[in-house]
């Protein structure tokens, strides 16, 4: 989007993080007293994992679950079938896959990374009453800001400095954007409230008063110079909407102060990480001449690597060595590889391995790999994964013949339709009054791009004018019966999307539905028949799973359990 969109990319070092995803499960330890539902060979389910699954369901489904014997039955299998589908992959040799071994060495770092974040970098984040009231102000108010996008520090620096020597805003956008929007409008990128927009980006928005701008700013995508140019707030703000609202703004809030702390541990890291430039050049020199070698982790590329105990970077105590770098580097995916394309992000590249270095190495020196709940972690994210890939296997299994094909479309030929497409241009504001007076303004003969662009609180609507472009009328949900009645130059009514968003649309062009051929629904129905035969394949394999390894499932105890949310 060139820095307007949510922006949520991180740079390729943060990429050589390769941060995270963890289970958060109980794994199979089984306390004493803690009776056992379900069991193939060493892999449990306990009665304290069930009912930790049962909860998290609950809250997800909004706290709607009934907890009787079919619902208990189904999540206890959708736990256990994991396991027996992990066992499967056993059977079939995958753990002896360098690939897998790969993927089991990934998952431990990635938990270890994690977990060292968790404990020890983010352990002293707290919410402050102070935290909570500056928060509950962003949610009640809406912003509007420009900003000057640079890829590099330097370059925003080198942008800051043109501001402060007299240069105007705009001037630079034109010079910045590519995008006629952003580089015709000064970089504006609408109006937005909190939890919108990178959160270094809004905290720097939300300091500013009208008209000043920001000093370069490091977010996901790269650097903006923020500047503020309208800010409305609610005008009475009470005690009592603060208190309603106080205990889901601190569970935000926290989310928010452990990810700006993360942020911040990195951002500190890479200001002050001192590298060896010349040995960084030697190997990425190195990097050009034979990059297919180095993407491929080939023997004769790492057999060239200067080797050792020769320090490539330190920051404070640590040290970076030679040998360091080729054991991560060699423990990176190799997608991540694709964001090298020059000496700049070869550096960053480097850094981000260092950085990865550091955290895996305090979870060793803080013994996070001897705990028990982290030891699950590891063990539960990698059961997953076996189980993934047996499924897979699976799915890659199945053939569908043309005669199979065509029998499924004309079984169901009703199915595959094209629906109705449609062209709408969209006007959204924040209250239904406003609606309602906007509305007005339509039907007296205002412009509805030129309303659009005044009041619309959807950002990328301004780089359309609010179209859209031919969507499927299914697109609009619960409105698609009221939209597809438009005719072509009409206007919508106020249409309620949500308790603080409200819409109005302008039909520019309909393409009526109709009836594919088997040609064009081909793919369609070869998603569909290859779906229900892995369904089936699925549950028949579960079943034999099972038998040969004599699973056992106590659905006695499963009915008898007592759940307390």
């Amino acid at each position: 989007m060139e820095g307007r969109t949510k922006l949520h990319s991180y740079l390729l070092l943060v990429g050589s993080l390769v941060i995270i995803w963890v289970s958060c499960s109980d794994g199979n330890s089984i306390q004493n007293n803690e009776q056992v539902l379900a069991r193939i060979n060493d892999l449990t389910v306990s009665e304290n994992h069930f009912l930790n699954t049962f909860r998290e369901y609950y809250y997800r489904t909004g706290q709607v679950l009934e907890a009787d014997p079919v619902t208990r039955k189904a999540i206890l299998d959708t736990e256990f079938n994991t396991y027996v589908m992990a066992v499967k992959a056993m059977d079939d040799g995958l753990e002896d896959q360098e690939y897998v071994q790969f993927q089991k060495e990934a998952i431990k770092r990635r938990v270890l990374t994690e977990e060292y974040l968790n404990q020890v970098i983010l352990e002293d984040v707290e919410v402050t009453d102070e935290d909570l009231q500056d928060y509950f102000v962003r949610f009640n108010s809406l912003l509007r800001a420009s900003h000057l996008y640079a890829r590099t520090k330097s370059e925003a620096e080198a942008l800051y400095t043109r501001l402060e020597q007299g240069e105007s805003f705009e001037e630079l956008a034109r010079e910045v954007f590519q995008n006629e929007y952003m580089a015709e409008n000064g970089g504006d990128i609408g109006r937005f409230t909190t939890d919108e927009l990178d959160i270094a980006f809004e905290n720097a928005a939300f300091s500013l008063k009208k008209g000043e701008y920001s000093k370069p700013v490091r977010t996901a995508q790269g650097y903006s110079i923020v500047k503020l140019t309208e800010r409305v707030t609610k005008p009475i703000l009470t005690e009592y909407e603060f208190f309603n609202q106080k205990a889901k703004l601190e569970t935000y809030v926290y989310k928010k102060k452990k990810e700006l702390k993360t942020r911040a541990h990195l951002e500190a890291f890479t200001q002050g990480v001192i590298l060896d430039e010349k040995l960084v050049t030697e190997i990425w020199e190195d990097v050009v001449n034979r990059f297919e070698l180095f993407a491929d982790k080939e023997a004769e590329f790492i057999q060239n690597l200067p080797t050792g105990t020769k320090k490539l970077a330190t920051f404070g105590d640590f040290e970076f060595s030679m040998n360091d770098f080729t054991e991560e580097y060699l423990a990176s995916p190799a997608p991540l590889f694709d964001g090298i394309s020059g000496e700049e992000s070869f550096r960053n590249f480097v850094i981000g391995l260092a950085y990865r270095k550091l955290l895996i190495d305090g979870a060793y020196e803080n013994e996070l790999d001897e705990q028990q709940a982290v030891q699950e972690s590891i063990n539960e994210t990698y059961y997953q994964f076996l189980a993934d890939e047996a499924e897979q296997l699976l799915r890659e299994s199945i053939t569908n013949t043309e005669a199979e094909l065509y029998n499924a479309y004309q079984q169901n030929e009703q199915q595959y339709e094209e629906p109705m497409q449609i062209n709408l241009q969209r006007l959204v504001v924040k209250t239904e009054d406003e609606a309602d007076k906007l509305l007005k303004a339509l039907n007296n003969g205002a412009d509805f791009t030129e309303l659009v662009m005044e009041y619309t609180i959807q950002n990328e609507d301004l780089f359309t004018s609010g179209e859209l472009g031919f969507l499927s009328i299914k697109t609009f949900g619960f409105s698609s019966k009221q939209l597809s009645k438009l005719e072509v130059g009409e206007v919508s009514g106020v249409i309620p999307y949500t308790a603080e968003e409200f819409h109005i649309y302008k039909c520019l062009g309909k393409i009526d539905a109709r009836s594919l051929s088997f040609n064009e629904a081909r793919e369609r129905v070869d998603n569909y028949l290859t779906n229900k035969k892995f369904r089936e394949l699925r549950a028949k394999t579960i079943e034999q799973v099972k038998a040969k390894h004599n699973a056992k499932i106590d659905i006695e105890k499963l009915n008898e359990l007592t759940i307390q949310i």
